[in-house]
């Protein structure tokens, strides 16, 4: 495929975007980006798009090790992958296992296997919870775990202002050094909350963040423009990125039904809800939880954007022995 067809095929799968602002649809899309755990949740939208009625999908190098190989005249389906511009990933409908292959693996025991390190139970919260915090460095954003509240509220994310109190980060550099720098966020967490909706409520201010729901801190120039929504546009966002991370993470959370609840009664989503920018949210908040996933200081909101941390790292790389 080239350049100019690969272009013309994305410019094509946004305008499908458009048909997604029917709840149905956009509940459709939910569901079938939670069934699509090997998939970051943009590229599970982008294949929506391209096969609504696709069951599971794989590049061909990943479809080898399966010992299926793929059919002639198969549609290629196109996602985005880190580092370059496209890949392809083909249904399981269009591979086969060749006649002569000893080993045979129904497209059950396939879909099975792939899915094993997805599943999670309660025993693993904890360490999901312990990794977005760490994670959470990186973006500039400290934690609080003792907010004294009401049931109802799980967590809130503020920006820390000049006159506030100052939140220290040491952010890794390496194994050998740190830089310290100031907080530009803090999110804390309901003091009576478990693992499990401490980590549900801290995707829901991630997705605030992420979304674009919230300025960027003073001294980081022209990061981003706070995008001009209501209130209950703001909350739907933030609520469809904690449905689509928290269903991957195994964890049930009040989203599901927030979000069934407001599409079971109206006809469309609300008119200025962004799906990429909600299914983008979604894989930053997703790369933070897993083991598999390695962030580093280079990925963060804080490397991207402050001038002063950056510096920082600068002259703490120049120094003997980084």
């Amino acid at each position: 495929m080239t350049v100019e067809e690969t272009k013309s095929k994305f410019d094509a799968l946004f305008d499908e975007v458009k048909a997604y602002r029917k709840s149905k649809h956009f509940q459709d899309l939910l569901e079938f980006c939670a069934h699509f755990k090997t998939l970051a949740p943009y590229n599970a939208m982008l294949v929506r798009f391209q096969m609504p009625h696709a069951r599971f999908v794989l590049t061909p190098r990943d479809w080898k090790k399966y010992h299926r190989k793929i059919r002639a005249f198969a549609r290629p389906l196109l996602i985005l992958v880190p580092f370059g511009p496209v890949d392809f990933v083909y249904e399981i409908q269009d591979t086969y296992t060749p006649k002569n292959e000893p080993r045979k693996l129904s497209e059950y025991d396939i879909i099975e296997d792939v899915e094993k390190p997805f599943k999670v139970d309660g025993q693993m919260h904890p360490h999901m919870l312990n990794k977005l915090i760490y994670n959470m460095q990186y973006h500039g954003v400290a934690y609080d775990p003792n907010m004294v509240a009401g049931v109802s509220l799980g967590a809130v994310i503020t920006p820390i202002l000049k006159d506030d109190v100052q939140r220290k980060l040491s952010i890794p550099i390496n194994k050998a050094k740190d830089v310290d720098t100031e907080a530009k966020y803090l999110i804390r967490t309901n003091s009576t909350a478990d693992n499990g909706q401490k980590i549900a409520s801290i995707v829901h201010e991630l997705g605030h963040l992420f979304c674009y729901h919230i300025p960027a801190p003073e001294g980081w120039g022209k990061a981003w423009k706070v995008r001009k929504l209501e209130k209950d546009e703001k909350e739907f966002e933030a609520e469809a990125v904690a449905r689509m991370v928290c269903d991957r993470l195994g964890i049930i959370n009040r989203s599901e039904r927030y979000l069934s609840s407001y599409l079971a009664q109206n006809n469309e989503i609300p008119p200025h809800i962004s799906i990429e920018n909600i299914c983008l949210a979604a894989n930053k908040v997703l790369n933070m939880c897993f083991e598999t996933q390695k962030m580093t200081y280079r990925d963060g909101l804080l490397f991207k954007h402050d001038e002063a941390f950056q510096e920082k790292v600068k002259s703490t790389k120049s120094q003997k022995n980084i």
